[in-house]
């Protein structure tokens, strides 16, 4: 879309249409409503100056770059919006060759920046990151290295909402200090005592200077400027002749060039307005609302319970209080609740730490954005066997948010990782279970779950660590069902029978360490065994299991069932479960197809 002589009366009127497509599509559709709406003005101010070819945008986290996508080429099919094989929720290069880098997890936008600039030095390079995403420590080992990079402009979104309220020392510090009952008794005092007079006015504006030095020192424009950035700011985020006269000035600056905006999230629309978070990310229109307690909501009950027992358990949060169910125990407890921000390696090792200190830390977090702390749980965690509880949300194919949100890397990752019990409890009451009896372990443990609703089966036996359990008693063949996947084999059981496939199913919920007793006493017993999990095959559960056997030279045939390594697109989880074997009809068409030798 071409922005070159529309003027700011034209310009407004676009800014509002786009915002009522944005609103309609993710009303029906779902998506990130409330930061989209934020930066309309934002973003046409920005394609407006920044209109060449040699002009490359870069999104951190991407989650706001729905008016990047229409303004580019993908506005006549923006209704079909993270549906699958529709517009996708992030930027992304496969989708369209105006998203450079793919964005998804926070932090990456500037270290692409640098990149992107020092390796194509007549583009100029436009970064957008929220006021979030810019405290992130990926983001701020970039910004170190900008100093020297002549052709990239940071853009900073300044809603002052993330996904919860931004958190850490940098944004409180100055307001604690200057809204201190003492400072605020000493400033009273100071005032009284100098009086009104020329001498006190000056005195007055002495104190009223320190305090905004104070304030500046933690401010944008002081650490860019410290950081050799030409600044701009702050600007209203809104004002479509300010920020385009900003633009302007800063497309001829030759130099890193920091802008700080400031906008509202939801800005247009009343209801994101007022409840920001709540209108962050929303669903689908056509959701099925239901009484069931998806998992996250179990935890959250569970910890609050356990929390009140014992005063050692502590809550953290990467920035994700509501959406990991933590939010009745940080209400509950908020002195043993921690929201560290999006700063999942730290939150390991501060976790680690807690333990050092006597605590019993549960770090909630995104199994997609676990990934962050990989070297963490190896050489902080593993190495002293420090027994942090990690609770991994959204643990398999996620859906909507599509291929960055997947978490299907955790069983492989913990297959590598010593000294770690693994868990993917296949009921509500395991998740109780072993919730339970985390409380006083002696070695980390991670407990891996879906997001969905919680399964339950009647006369469900008692879990234990290392050991697995028979649900349905059969022949020939051997179902070792691990997580989600219970569900989904006792849903196809009369369809197996029905095509004269039976077997025993069975709930494995230690992935680590496995059952090996059962694998040595019940294996020989059947003609195939099928291992079912939501993860990539590579390093997953089912090569746990075939690693086994071929250790202790046990000759069995063991059938993965699981997701082959590649990129999930977005979808709806229902949809994409069936389309990769995992749910239903071809879930049965893939074990019959095992069985009778095709390729499945």
């Amino acid at each position: 879309m071409c922005l070159d002589n529309l003027e700011i009366d034209e310009l407004k009127s676009l800014c509002e249409k786009i915002r009522k497509k944005i609103i309609d599509v993710v009303l029906k559709n779902g998506g990130h409503l409330a930061s989209n709406l934020g930066v309309v003005e934002l973003t046409v101010a920005l394609k407006k100056v920044f209109n060449e070819k040699n002009t490359k945008f870069l999104f951190d986290v991407g989650h706001q770059s729905y008016v990047y996508k229409i303004l580019t080429d993908r506005e006549d099919r923006f209704d079909t919006l993270r549906t699958l094989g529709g517009v996708g929720p992030f930027t992304d290069p496969k989708e369209s060759p105006y998203d450079y880098f793919i964005s998804g997890h926070a932090g990456n936008a500037l270290s692409a920046g640098v990149g992107l600039a020092i390796g194509n030095p007549d583009d100029k390079v436009i970064v957008m990151i929220g006021d979030a995403s810019i405290g992130n420590g990926h983001s701020l080992e970039a910004l170190n290295n900008m100093v020297d990079v002549k052709n990239i402009i940071v853009v900073l979104n300044d809603n002052e909402m993330s996904i919860g309220e931004n958190v850490g020392g940098l944004s409180k510090f100055f307001s604690k200090l200057i809204l201190s009952k003492t400072y605020m008794s000493i400033r009273k005092d100071v005032k009284k005592l100098i009086g009104k007079g020329n001498f006190g006015k000056k005195v007055s504006t002495t104190i009223k200077r320190a305090e905004n030095s104070i304030k500046n020192f933690f401010l944008p424009a002081s650490i860019a400027e410290n950081l050799g950035f030409k600044y701009f700011g702050v600007i209203d985020g809104h004002n479509l002749k300010e920020l385009i006269s900003i633009f302007e000035k800063a497309k001829d600056i030759e130099g890193p060039v920091f802008i700080h905006v400031k906008t509202k999230k939801g800005k247009g629309y009343k209801p994101a307005e007022e409840e920001q978070e709540k209108f962050h990310g929303v669903g689908p229109s056509s959701c099925k609302k239901s009484n069931g307690k998806i998992y996250s909501e179990i935890i959250g009950e569970k910890l609050t319970e356990l929390g009140e027992k014992d005063r050692d358990i502590v809550g953290i949060s990467a920035g994700m209080v509501k959406g990991t169910g933590l939010k009745r125990f940080f209400d509950r407890y908020p002195e043993r609740a921690f929201d560290i921000g999006i700063t999942e390696g730290h939150g390991i090792t501060f976790a680690g730490g807690l333990v050092k200190a006597g605590k019993k830390p549960y770090f909630a977090v995104y199994s997609t954005f676990l990934q962050r702390g990989f070297g963490q749980l190896i050489h902080d965690i593993s190495l002293q066997n420090l027994p942090i509880r990690l609770l991994i949300d959204r643990a398999g194919i996620v859906g909507e948010d599509g291929k960055t949100h997947n978490g299907l890397y955790d069983i492989p990752m913990f297959t590598m990782i010593p000294n770690f019990i693994l868990v993917a409890p296949t009921t509500e009451k395991e998740l109780r279970e072993v919730l339970d009896y985390s409380v006083n372990i002696s070695c980390p443990i991670a407990i891996r779950y879906p997001k969905e609703e919680v399964f339950n089966i009647e006369n469900d036996k008692e879990f234990q660590i290392g050991k697995w359990k028979e649900i349905k008693k059969g022949k020939k063949n051997l179902f070792i069902c691990t997580g989600s996947m219970l569900k989904e084999m006792l849903n196809i059981e009369d369809l197996l029978l029905e095509r004269g496939i039976e077997g025993t199913i069975v709930s494995a919920a230690s992935i680590i360490p496995m059952d090996t007793q059962y694998i040595e006493t019940e294996f020989k017993n059947y003609e195939n065994i099928f291992v079912l999990e939501e993860s990539y095959t590579i390093n997953g559960f089912g090569s746990s299991i075939i690693n086994y056997l071929n250790d202790n030279n046990i000759m069995k045939r063991v059938i993965k069932v699981s997701i082959d390594t590649g990129e999930i697109p977005h979808g709806r989880r229902e949809e994409l479960l069936e389309i990769y074997g995992l749910r239903g009809k071809k879930l049965v068409e893939r074990i019959e197809g095992k069985l009778n030798g095709r390729r499945q």
